[in-house]
């Protein structure tokens, strides 16, 4: 009866002993757990800073080329504009010209269409002057 009771007691002792361990293994995976959820923490924070870095790079990049492309087409624009004032200046200058001349030929006409007066009033003042001269004439004698 003693061993028994000897057994017993061991028993329980092993028992309590083995409960104990297994509290502690618990406790240990507890911790384990909790360590691994915060490296978990700060891998996922270093990969969230990474990705973040890295989009703010791809949308710097993204905007430079943006950017230059940007300046670009402004580029393109002010040469059309350059290109297109030119051609308005060209055009201009021929029209400008194209009226000088025909204002010119409108002077000569001017010109020519005056002489003719001239010259007509030159013939009907020659023609008074010689009527004139035949009635003093006629008068004298």
């Amino acid at each position: 009866a003693e061993d028994d009771e000897d057994n017993d007691e061991e028993k329980e002792d092993n028992d309590e002993e083995s409960l104990a361990e297994d509290d502690e293994d618990e406790d240990n995976d507890e911790e384990s757990l909790a360590e691994d959820d915060e490296d978990n923490d700060e891998e996922k924070e270093d990969n969230d800073e990474e990705s973040l870095a890295e989009d703010d790079e791809d949308n710097d990049e993204e905007k430079e080329d943006n950017d230059e492309e940007s300046l670009a087409e402004d580029d393109e624009d002010e040469d059309n504009d350059e290109e297109s004032l030119a051609e308005d200046d060209e055009d201009n200058d021929e029209e400008k010209e194209d009226n000088d001349e025909e204002s010119l030929a409108e002077d000569d006409e001017d010109e020519d269409n005056e002489e003719e007066s001239l010259a007509e009033d030159d013939e009907d003042n020659d023609e008074e002057k010689e009527d004139n001269d035949e009635e003093l004439s006629l008068i004298h004698i």
